[in-house]
């Protein structure tokens, strides 16, 4: 009879403890390798290890979740609060304020430019050539970027602005890396160790050289948490607090999870 009424609160209070645990679910972005992907639809990469480990810290208080979907798709999902945070945007405090706070940063990432050799791009970025009066009679040149993100400076928003460039959204890097090997387009950006990663994959560009031309900043790389105003989460702050911590602590004994 004790031992069936020991059994009986070990299970009530497992209970209860595992109903203590919130479910927050971190929207993520599907083909963003090697940071965050999905395969299968179960999402992986540097980042989503990351997360996790740090989840685990919490996991007797929040039963963090992943859904990886195409990046524009999870912007919206985070715009109208159907998620609770999402994972890994830049800060762009004014272009998505419906995101904030930040988590603290994961890694920094380098965004640049690689093209094929010999395109006029750096002739364009040179500050000599901002009338562009030397280019009128040029082809302007494509350059491709994965759908959502924002990386150009205003050098490249004044280049857009002139016509000089012509801006292709595409899904993925992958698929822009494709259309950059079969010289759709003059030149990519994006971060680097992404680009890299990605080319290493795709057996059909061994043989191609890309020349990075320009380095257009530093980004550092973050969770973004719902700011918007069609919903608020109650724990926001502390899980904040906690998951902040909780990242630094795995940062902090893992070794690649350092810059």
């Amino acid at each position: 009879m004790q031992l069936l009424l020991w059994l009986f609160c070990s299970l009530f209070l497992s209970n209860i403890s595992e109903a203590k645990a919130v479910k927050v679910k971190v929207i993520v972005d599907e083909d963003y390798p090697p940071y965050s992907y999905a395969v299968n639809g179960n999402p992986q990469g540097i980042y989503i290890t990351l997360i996790r480990k740090a989840a685990n810290l919490l996991k007797n208080d929040y039963d963090i979740q992943f859904e990886a979907m195409p990046w524009k798709r999870a912007l919206k999902e985070i715009e109208l609060g159907h998620a609770f945070a999402i994972l890994p945007p830049y800060i762009h405090r004014q272009a998505r304020p419906y995101i904030g706070p930040y988590s603290v940063t994961l890694l920094t990432e380098r965004v640049v430019t690689v093209c094929h050799p010999n395109t006029y791009l750096p002739a364009l970025l040179a500050p000599s050539n901002l009338d562009l009066k030397d280019f009128s009679n040029k082809k302007p040149l494509n350059v491709g970027i994965n759908a959502g993100y924002l990386m150009f400076d205003d050098r490249y928003k004044a280049l857009i602005k002139s016509g000089a460039i012509k801006i292709w959204e595409n899904k993925s890097t992958q698929s822009n890396l494709q259309k950059l090997l079969e010289k759709k387009l003059d030149c990519y950006v994006n971060d680097s160790r992404a680009i890299q990663f990605n080319l290493a994959q795709m057996p059909s560009a061994l043989d191609i050289k890309f020349v990075e031309v320009d380095e257009i900043s530093r980004q550092t790389a973050h969770i973004g948490f719902s700011n918007s105003e069609h919903i608020k989460f109650a724990y926001k702050e502390d899980l904040i607090n906690k998951l902040n911590q909780a990242i630094l602590t795995i940062k902090a004994q893992y070794p690649e999870f350092k810059d």
